[in-house]
C-alpha cells in the first residue's frame, strides 16, 4: 500500500494518476474525433488496466480500516469529496466510450467491463455511480439489446450484466430501485418468456436470431448469478429460480446443440457456485430438486449416444466437466455454509415440507451414475477434466462414505478402478486425492464391522497398493502424510494382512544388513503393544513414526 509512504511520494503518486488520466483523455478525444484508426487497442488496454487497479485500491477507501492514511489521497479521492464524485463519473464515461468504440476488441472490452464491476462492487462507489445519468442510459441500452452493446462477446456481456445487477443494490429509494429493476431485469424476463411461450417455438428454435436471443439470456443469467452477495442473495435466488425450470425445458429443445446445452448447464453451475453457501435448508432443497431434474433430462438425452469423432469427444468433455463442477459446487455446502436457518430469506414463504426431501447426496450420486460410466482413459487425458473428476469422487468418499457400499455393482467397480488408476498412473496431485479418499472408506468399513462386503474386500486390495507405494516405490514426499493416514486406517482394518505383507517382505531379503534394517524400522513403526485402532492419538503417533520409517528405509527397496 502507498498509504504509509512519505508525503512527497504520495504527491508523486497523485501526479502519476494525473498523467494517466491526461493520456486517457487524449485517447477519448481522439475517438470522439473519429481518429480511432490512429489509436492502439493495447494502449487503451493498458490505461484501463491501471485505472481498474487504482480504483479498487484507492478510490473511496474505507479510512476506518487503516491506522494511518495518506492525506493527499484522502483529500483528493476520499469519502464525500468532489474529486471522488468527479472521477467516478469520468471512469463511467470512459467505460461507456470504450464499449462503444472498442466492441470488436474482446480483451479491451473485457478489461473495460471489469473496471465497471470495480466501480459498483463496493457500495460506497456504487452509490455515486447510480446517480450518474450515463449509468441509467447504459442499463437501458443493454436491456434493450441496442447496438453496439449487443455486438460484445458473450463473456463481456455476462460481466456487464453482473455489473448492472451489482449497481442495482446501491442506495436508492424504493421507487427508484423498483424502476431500476423494471428497466434492467424485467425486459430480460419478459423477452425470454415471450420467446419460449410462442406456439411455434419448436419450429423457430433453430433459427439463428432465436438461438442468439436464447444464448444472450443464458449469458445474462450467468452474470446475474456471479453478482451474488450475502445481502442480495434472497432477491437473486428467487429471480433465477423462475428461470431454471425453463432452462431444463430448453435442454430438450437444444439436445442436439452442444454449445447451448453446455451454456444451460453452466447457468446451474454458477447458481450453485455463488449461492449454495448462503441458502438455508428449504432453499437448498429447491436447488437440489431442480439440479436433479436437469441431470435426469441430460441422462435421458444422452443415454446410449455414441460420440466417435474428435469434435464429439470435445463436446462430451465439456458436458462432463460442467456436470462435475455442478456436483462439486453442491458438495461444497458441506464445507462452506454461511446460512442461518434461511435467515436471509426470512419473511418469504417457506415450503410445506410435504413429500420426500431431495438431498445433496441424491443429486450427487445420481450425477455420479452419469459421469462414471462415461469416463475413459482418453477423456482423463484432459488435465482439467481429470482433476475435477478425482476431486469429485474424493469429496464423495469423504462426505458420503456410507453411500459408497450402496452403489450398483458396476458403478462401485468403476469407482474402485478409478481410485486405483489415480493412485498408480496419474500425477502426484491426483494420487494424493485418491489416498485421501481411502481413509473415510476404511473408517466406514470399521464402523459397520461387515467383512464380506465388496468395500471391505476392496480396502484389502488398497492396503497392498499403499504399502507398496510407501515401501517399494519412489513417491513424492509430499504425499507421505496422505499415504500414511490411508495406510494407518487400512492397517486398523486389516491387521493380519498387514503383518503378512511385512513378513513376506522380510522373508524375501537375502542381505542380512537390509533385513535387520527393515525389521528394526517396522518394529519402530508399530512399537505399541496394543493393536492399532481408529484412535486419533495412535494415528498421530503412527504418522510421526512413519516419517522416521521413510527416512530410514526410503529408497532401500525401491523397484521403480
Amino acid at each position: 500500500s502507498y498509504f504509509g509512504l512519505p508525503k512527497e511520494d504520495d504527491i508523486r503518486y497523485v501526479m502519476l494518476l494525473s498523467a494517466v488520466l491526461r493520456t486517457s483523455e487524449v485517447e477519448s478525444r481522439a475517438t470522439r474525433a473519429s481518429l480511432t484508426e490512429l489509436l492502439s487497442p493495447q494502449m487503451g488496454k493498458d490505461i484501463v488496466w491501471f485505472l481498474r487497479r487504482w480504483a479498487k485500491t484507492y478510490l473511496l477507501v474505507d479510512e476506518k480500516l487503516y491506522g494511518q492514511i495518506s492525506m493527499p489521497l484522502s483529500t483528493a479521492f476520499g469519502a464525500d469529496t468532489e474529486g471522488a464524485q468527479w472521477i467516478v463519473g469520468y471512469l463511467l464515461e470512459k467505460v461507456i466510450n470504450n464499449l462503444s468504440v472498442w466492441s470488436s476488441e474482446p480483451e479491451l472490452a473485457n478489461d473495460t467491463v471489469e473496471l465497471l464491476v470495480t466501480l459498483v462492487e463496493k457500495r460506497e462507489r456504487a452509490n455515486i455511480v447510480v446517480q450518474c445519468e450515463n449509468w441509467w442510459n447504459l442499463a437501458k441500452q443493454f436491456a434493450s439489446r441496442s447496438p453496439p452493446l449487443h455486438m460484445l462477446s458473450s463473456t463481456v456481456q455476462r460481466t456487464l450484466m453482473k455489473a448492472l445487477v451489482l449497481g442495482g443494490f446501491a442506495h436508492m429509494d424504493s421507487d427508484t430501485k423498483q424502476q431500476y429493476w423494471a428497466e434492467v431485469l424485467h425486459p430480460l424476463q419478459q423477452r425470454f418468456l415471450n420467446l419460449i411461450n410462442q406456439e411455434n417455438f419448436a419450429q423457430i428454435c433453430q433459427e439463428e436470431a432465436v438461438k442468439q436471443e436464447i444464448v444472450a439470456t443464458l449469458e445474462a443469467l450467468c452474470g446475474i448469478a456471479e453478482a451474488t452477495q450475502i445481502d442480495n442473495v434472497a432477491s437473486l435466488f428467487s429471480f433465477l429460480m423462475d428461470f431454471l425450470s425453463s432452462c431444463i425445458g430448453l435442454m430438450e429443445v437444444y439436445r442436439n446443440s452442444p454449445e447451448t446445452v453446455n451454456l444451460i448447464i453452466e447457468v446451474f453451475v454458477e447458481v450453485a457456485h455463488k449461492q449454495i453457501c448462503y441458502l438455508g435448508e428449504t432453499k437448498s432443497m429447491k436447488l437440489y430438486e431442480v439440479c436433479l431434474t436437469l441431470l435426469q433430462v441430460y441422462s435421458k438425452n444422452n443415454l446410449g449416444r455414441k460420440r466417435l469423432d474428435v469434435a464429439a469427444e470435445e463436446d462430451q468433455y465439456q458436458d462432463l466437466l460442467l456436470i462435475m463442477e455442478l456436483l462439486t459446487n453442491l458438495l461444497s455446502k458441506e464445507f462452506i455454509d454461511f446460512s442461518d436457518t434461511d435467515e436471509v430469506f426470512r419473511g418469504q414463504e417457506q415450503s410445506s415440507g410435504a413429500g420426500r426431501a431431495v438431498s445433496a447426496a441424491d443429486v450427487v450420486l445420481y450425477g455420479v451414475n452419469i459421469v462414471l460410466p462415461l469416463m475413459s482413459q482418453d477423456l482423463l487425458k484432459f488435465p482439467s477434466l481429470c482433476n475435477q473428476y478425482y476431486k469429485l469422487i474424493t469429496f464423495i468418499c469423504e462426505i458420503f462414505p456410507e453411500k459408497i457400499p450402496q452403489l450398483p455393482e458396476e458403478l462401485f467397480k468403476s469407482l474402485m478402478c478409478s481410485l486405483e488408476l489415480g493412485m498408480t498412473s496419474m500425477s502426484s496431485e491426483i494420487s494424493q486425492l485418491c489416498l485421501e479418499a481411502l481413509s473415510p472408506l476404511a473408517e466406514q468399513c470399521a464402523k459397520t464391522q461387515e467383512k464380506d462386503t465388496p468395500l471391505f474386500i476392496a480396502t484389502r486390495h488398497f492396503l497392498k497398493l499403499v504399502f507398496d507405494m510407501l515401501v517399494l516405490q519412489k513417491h513424492n514426499t509430499e504425499m507421505t502424510v496422505a499415504a500414511g493416514e490411508a495406510l494407518y486406517t487400512l492397517v486398523c482394518l486389516h491387521q493380519a494382512e498387514y503383518s503378512e505383507l511385512v513378513e513376506t517382505l522380510l522373508s524375501n531379503q537375502r542381505d542380512a544388513v537390509i533385513y535387520q534394517r527393515l525389521a528394526d524400522a517396522f518394529n519402530s513403526l508399530t512399537a505399541s503393544s496394543t493393536p492399532p485402532t481408529m484412535d486419533r492419538k495412535q494415528k498421530v503417533a503412527f504418522l510421526k513414526s512413519l516419517e522416521e520409517f521413510v527416512a530410514n528405509v526410503g529408497g532401500l527397496l525401491c523397484v521403480k
